[in-house]
């Protein structure tokens, strides 16, 4: 389980492209290909270097100027999301 001390990185074995804002990856062990709007993409990015959670949702609660709780809540569904298709290294908590 993620938690906002955890750090996360993107998996270095993604195949990723960016198309009109968004990001498509692929997971060339199992072939499926993934898809990330541009928030998705923005928190893909910043994940190419190991990064606390709590850091990454302060940043992206000051560039969107949106509650803390909020972006807290929805980042921490994501990488979960991210987590359970493998495409997310994790450590920490």
């Amino acid at each position: 389980m993620i938690t906002l001390s955890s750090s996360v990185q993107a998996s270095p074995d993604m195949l990723t492209a960016d198309v009109e804002g968004e990001t498509v990856m692929m997971d060339a062990e199992s072939g499926y290909y993934y898809n990330l709007d541009p928030i998705g993409s923005r928190i893909w990015h910043a994940l190419a270097e190991p990064t606390r959670v709590d850091a990454l949702c302060d940043r992206l609660a000051e560039d969107f100027d949106a509650p803390i709780e909020v972006i807290r809540k929805d980042v921490l569904a994501l990488l979960e999301s991210l987590v359970e298709r493998k495409l997310l290294l994790v450590e920490g908590d």
